[in-house]
């Protein structure tokens, strides 16, 4: 993890973050392509990074203008608060490139007792929801449809229920874990960015060293969109080995790669908040579950049901016709009962009464 202070980039999670006195570090949301740039000059802080250093590094899987790079620049600068005229972060040096000019360290958490935490959110009325998603699990062990779309309104605990899901699987079976989130406002710009950013959080693991070899030999066109993770004479000749990448095929390699690395261990992917889901991302969804080679792999996905009714929405008919298909589930969570609501609020109490 790297610190430039009041900031750091968090390259295992792909999150930058700002730190603030009085509350909670925020965490500033960029795109896979602006934080690969931010990263890229991040590591090569104090000099010079030319524009066609940074297409190299970050766009060597296909061809695109020089011009680029300017807008990803642009957004970086606004996440960060940085005025191009009297920059903190990043200088330009015009017609040559930029450097990142803010002194740049090696981040350690802080080692302390941490103290008394919280009661955890009682997950009343969900054991049902939970019951599911352990069945579907199993399903996945035995090369069957898994992959749950899990849906509720604004407020019913669908990212508790996951959370918990999660807590449980790790602590019980050997299981590798990933999540990615649709962002508001992302989709339809970044392809596939819930599964770049799980990809990514595999592969900069401890143990991810063998998640980035398998996709080096069944999924290059995967590979090549995490460049601070590969060797520039491997770009090189990842470059020359995608060359007229079609998306069938990116389909067809991260299905080969997901194969091969649940040949072992399984896996669990999260997608979450898909009614903001990108085109490819729901194109990939619809490979996985159509696949006819059963990888031990369970995909949930998370939604809100209102803001999908929309025709226009990609997921409303992909959803459609994996259901008719039998090739997903669907979990639905409702709002509490008063019933459950009072447990929650009063537990062990059989007498108290939700106020009106």
């Amino acid at each position: 993890m790297k610190e430039f202070p009041p900031f750091r980039l968090d390259t295992e999670n792909l999150w930058l973050w700002r730190r603030r006195e009085t509350a909670e570090d925020e965490r500033i949301l960029l795109t896979p392509t602006a934080f690969a740039v931010l990263q890229y000059l991040v590591n090569h802080a104090g000099r010079l990074v030319t524009r066609d250093e940074l297409l190299q590094a970050v766009w060597s899987d296909t061809y695109v203008q020089p011009q680029a790079v300017k807008p990803h620049i642009l957004g970086i600068r606004t996440a960060l608060g940085d005025n191009p005229k009297t920059p903190l972060f990043i200088e330009t040096l015009p017609r040559r490139g930029y450097r990142f000019i803010a002194a740049v360290r090696e981040f350690a958490p802080p080692v302390y007792a941490a103290p008394p935490r919280s009661p955890q959110k009682r997950l009343v009325g969900r054991e049902s929801a939970l019951s599911d998603l352990r069945r579907y699990l199993q399903n996945a062990f035995e090369g069957r449809t898994a992959n749950p779309l899990y849906h509720g309104g604004a407020g019913h605990w669908k990212t508790s229920v996951v959370d918990e899901f999660e807590r449980q699987t790790a602590a019980e079976i050997a299981i590798r874990i990933s999540r990615g989130q649709c962002v508001e406002g992302f989709g339809g710009k970044e392809a596939y960015y819930p599964m770049l950013e799980a990809l990514g959080k595999l592969c900069r693991r401890f143990d991810g060293k063998p998640i980035i070899q398998i996709l080096a030999i069944e999924a290059p066109t995967w590979l090549v969109q995490f460049p601070a993770l590969v060797k520039r004479e491997q770009l090189e000749l990842l470059q020359r080995e995608i060359l007229g990448v079609t998306r069938e095929r990116m389909l067809r390699e991260i299905g080969q790669a997901l194969e091969a690395i649940t040949a072992g261990d399984p896996m669990l992917l999260i997608f979450e908040d898909l009614q903001w889901v990108d085109r490819s991302t729901v194109d990939l969804i619809s490979a996985l579950a159509r696949g006819r080679e059963r990888a031990k792999l369970m995909l949930i996905g998370t939604y809100r049901p209102s803001d999908v009714a929309p025709s226009e929405n990609p997921l409303k008919l992909v959803r459609q016709e994996l259901l008719v298909h039998r090739l997903c589930h669907e979990i639905a969570l409702g709002p509490l009962s008063e019933s459950e609501v009072t447990e929650y609020l009063v537990p062990n109490s059989s007498e108290a009464t939700v106020p009106g």
